[in-house]
């Protein structure tokens, strides 16, 4: 027997072989029903069709803006620039199209939801704490 896993499957699809399983004399041959689970990704998490992936930024990136690279289902990686804005908390970039592929509609895919940690310093001296806060009180 042979399954070809279509993309896109979700954990919980049967597949089911009627009448394959055991025979017995006098009995109907039974079916074989396999079940699709799926492995955790080290880097993507998967909700419906759509994939969260969370990256690590150092605050001044955050704050200043930055290019980052963000790896893509397929293996291949791209580009995004966050040069005129801020990454906040909670600030979450949707890109749509490179999420997982539906194997109920052919071409269409979710969406990519890349999410930030942003790393905050773990000290600062008195004068990086001044300097801070006269630049964000001016700011906020």
């Amino acid at each position: 027997m042979k399954i070809e896993v279509k993309p896109g499957w979700r954990k919980g699809t049967k597949i089911t072989f009627e009448g394959v399983g055991d025979e017995k004399p006098g009995y109907l041959p039974v079916d074989i029903v396999f079940l699709i689970d799926e492995k955790k990704h080290p880097l993507f998490r998967r909700e419906g069709n759509d994939l969260e992936i969370c990256v690590e930024i150092p605050l001044v990136d955050a704050l200043t803006g930055c290019f980052i690279s963000i790896p893509l289902l397929g293996g291949e990686n791209m580009g995004l620039s966050f040069e005129n804005n801020v990454i906040y908390p909670g600030y979450e970039k949707v890109i749509k199209g490179q999420g997982m592929p539906n194997p109920k509609n052919n071409g269409i895919r979710g969406d990519l939801h890349v999410k930030f940690f942003i790393e905050f310093p773990t000290e600062l001296s008195e004068e990086q704490r001044k300097e801070a806060a006269s630049i964000l009180q001016d700011c906020c």
